[in-house]
Order: C-alpha cells, then sequence, then structure tokens
C-alpha cells in the first residue's frame, strides 16, 4: 500500500466519521430545537384556553349573580315565585333552587 492510498483511506475515514458526527449533531440539535417550540406552544396554547375558559366562566357567573339581585330585589318588593319566574322568564322551580341555594330570603 503506497502512501497515497493510505492517504487516500484516512481521508475517506475521516470524511465518514465527519458525516456521522454531522449528523448525530444535526439530530440533536433539532429534536432540541422541536422540545422547545413544542413546550413553547403548549404553553401559549394553554394561556388562550385558560383565557377563554375564564371569560366564559366569568360571564356565566355575571349571568347568575344578575339573575339571584333581580329575584332578591323582586322577593324584597313582595312578589310571589311564580311572578318573579315569569318576570325572569325562568320556571319556578329554577327560581326556587337560586332561592334555596343562595339564601335568598
Amino acid at each position: 500500500m503506497t502512501l497515497e492510498m493510505k492517504m487516500d483511506e484516512k481521508y475517506e475515514q475521516g470524511r465518514e466519521q465527519g458525516l456521522k458526527e454531522g449528523i448525530t449533531k444535526g439530530i440533536e440539535q433539532g429534536i432540541e430545537q422541536g422540545i422547545e417550540q413544542g413546550i413553547e406552544q403548549g404553553i401559549e396554547q394553554g394561556i388562550e384556553q385558560g383565557i377563554e375558559q375564564g371569560i366564559e366562566q366569568g360571564i356565566e357567573l355575571g349571568i347568575g349573580q344578575g339573575l339571584r339581585v333581580q329575584i332578591q330585589k323582586k322577593l324584597n318588593k313582595g312578589k310571589s315565585i311564580s311572578q318573579i319566574a315569569d318576570e325572569c322568564e325562568e320556571s319556578e322551580d329554577t327560581i326556587r333552587k337560586i332561592i334555596s341555594e343562595k339564601d335568598i330570603d
């Protein structure tokens, strides 16, 4: 084997090793970047969903609180459950349930 052949063989071995190391490093970096992007997207989606759910729950609570206030005012005026249900466009059972749950007099 001549010196030139040995050099060619060493060159080829070095090239193959360099390719393997480059591919391995590229895969590792790709995985790392993918994980980071996945986490960022997950956090963003979680925040968006949390905000949406919070708004929906706040609206529902606000509507419920408004109905309770209306019921209390109407009771204070001496109105019957039947009248309150009619005016609030709710069933008498719903009005009774709200009164019993929230200690409305």
